[in-house]
């Protein structure tokens, strides 16, 4: 979500970079894509044609991204902080039945088989919602967030353990958790990088994300294409997230919503037509 003024900034970026941007891969660096189709006359989002993510033309480079994520970013509830009030309410009851309650992607995690007290990564963990929820739920968890400010508050008013960086991790983790993070990436590779240098051998990586897959383009075009643009620069398909993932050394699985425990628990692939797509994927050496 945008203010008016960082939506006409967002334009006049856009606006000046489209006529000399360059179309190849966010994520594979392929120079074969395809344009998909024009959003508000100078953003386009294209398709690579090799490992089939969906990217947003004019991209951005990772110190813009990170600069719009400490400054202008606002997405409701999930950046902004409740009051000690409604704090005190949310975790009275556990966040159960708010908008940002955690049982089901815990439900998933206990369904992937990882146990009390395994040992976490909340990778892109906001003001701390979800990581509290992994604690109670008995995982020891360590938190990333990129903004300082949401940081702070995650550590002052959730006892949330925030590291300055993934890399100053004071162990190795059993679990990298993020969920809804890889969107807003300008180049999702950088996440399986900081999951690779964080994990244990045998670690899993959950993650959760809108699902770009392009069926779902058929069936509402409208709500697909209001996902992406300067928010969210990618749109991501279970085959774009196979492609990343052995490219970074993992293999994987995809799932969407509603989720199926049982075809979690014995690794089988899940259906792909839901809002939301999983991806559980483990280092393969």
């Amino acid at each position: 979500m945008l203010g008016t003024v960082d939506k006409i900034k967002y334009f006049l970026w856009a606006g000046s970079r489209y006529p000399f941007s360059e179309t190849s891969c966010a994520s594979c660096s392929s120079e074969d894509t395809q344009k998909i189709v024009r959003k508000a006359l100078v953003t386009v989002l294209y398709e690579c044609n090799a490992c089939g993510l969906r990217f947003r033309v004019p991209k951005d480079n990772v110190a813009s991204s990170e600069e719009f994520y400490q400054r202008a970013y606002k997405q409701g509830s999930t950046t902004d902080y409740p009051t000690p009030s409604e704090l005190d309410r949310l975790t009275a009851t556990g966040f159960k039945d708010s908008n940002k309650d955690f049982a089901t992607y815990i439900d998933v995690i206990r369904a992937v088989g990882l146990k009390p007290n395994a040992v976490t990564l909340d990778y892109g963990s906001s003001w701390g919602y979800g990581s509290w929820q992994l604690r109670q739920a008995g995982y020891h968890v360590y938190s990333f967030e990129i903004s300082l400010p949401r940081t702070a508050y995650a550590r002052e008013h959730l006892e949330c353990v925030m590291l300055d960086s993934p890399e100053t991790c004071p162990e190795k983790v059993d679990l990298f958790f993020s969920a809804h993070v890889i969107e807003h990436l300008p180049d999702p590779n950088l996440l399986w990088q900081v999951a690779s240098h964080t994990l244990k051998p045998g670690g899993t990586v959950i993650l959760f994300m809108p699902n770009g897959d392009p069926s779902r383009e058929k069936t509402d075009a409208r709500a697909y294409h209001q996902v992406w643009g300067k928010v969210h620069p990618l749109l991501i398909s279970a085959k774009a997230l196979d492609a990343m993932a052995n490219a970074n050394g993992f293999s994987g699985h995809a799932y969407s919503s509603p989720y199926d425990l049982q075809l979690i628990t014995t690794h089988q692939q899940g259906d792909l037509g839901g809002e939301e797509l999983l991806y559980i994927a483990k280092r393969l050496k």
